[in-house]
């Protein structure tokens, strides 16, 4: 699949893992967005960007990292240092497959009060997904 940021000054290839969309609610991710971030994982070493002059990588955390276009500030993936996990932007995609299913919400318990998703699923509070990450790093 191809994606780009808003502007198109970074453009990419990826092929998703599934169409299961993912929400982050960190305080990262919220002040990064002004709200949650939608995400579908990838198959890590299929992220290649096609145009890249305007990729700017953040290093977030100890385990993670970031990628936007420095030109228009459009968030594109996260991915653990070690590249063994990553996601892309769901919107980022520029045709996005319309079977797509939010299955999970990440940091639930850094999540506001004044919004709620319909429906029922999986759920993760910030040590769940901190301990995660923190075991794959140590295998």
């Amino acid at each position: 699949m191809k994606g780009q940021c808003v502007c198109g000054a970074t453009q990419f290839e990826v092929e998703l893992q599934n169409h299961h969309v993912h929400s982050c609610h960190c305080s990262i991710c919220r002040k990064q967005t002004s709200g949650v971030i939608m995400t579908i994982d990838v198959v890590p070493e299929s992220l290649k960007f096609s145009q890249k002059a305007q990729l700017a990588i953040y290093n977030s955390s100890a385990w993670g990292e970031r990628g936007f276009c420095k030109q228009c500030g459009t968030s594109l993936f996260w991915r653990s240092k070690d590249q063994s996990y990553c996601n892309i932007n769901a919107f980022a995609i520029d045709e996005t497959p319309s079977d797509l299913d939010l299955d999970l919400e990440i940091y639930i318990d850094n999540k506001p009060d004044f919004y709620q998703f319909a429906g029922q699923r999986k759920t993760m509070t910030e040590a769940e997904v901190i301990a995660m990450f923190q075991a794959s790093s140590e295998v």
